[in-house]
């Protein structure tokens, strides 16, 4: 049986919050938080991605993992 060992956390330990440190983390951040507003906006009706043709249906998306791959890349690269 594996032992694990618990640690108590304290109330002040839950409100910290790990900023990215890196170019990429920032990058992934931003084109996260553009993936979510390009979709809201085109649910709204306002498309922000019109010169994009057909294929600004999938701009949320991409946008999306791109900033995931951002974001794994910031991780590894500390």
């Amino acid at each position: 049986m594996k032992k694990t060992k618990i640690e108590k956390k304290n109330s002040n330990d839950e409100m910290m919050i790990d900023l990215p440190s890196g170019v990429f983390g920032y990058l992934g951040i931003l084109f996260i938080g553009f993936a979510v507003v390009d979709y809201a906006a085109s649910r709204m009706g306002t498309n922000l991605t019109a010169f994009l043709g057909p294929m600004s249906q999938f701009t949320p998306i991409a946008a999306g993992l791109i900033g995931g791959i951002f974001l794994t890349i910031g991780d590894k690269s500390e």
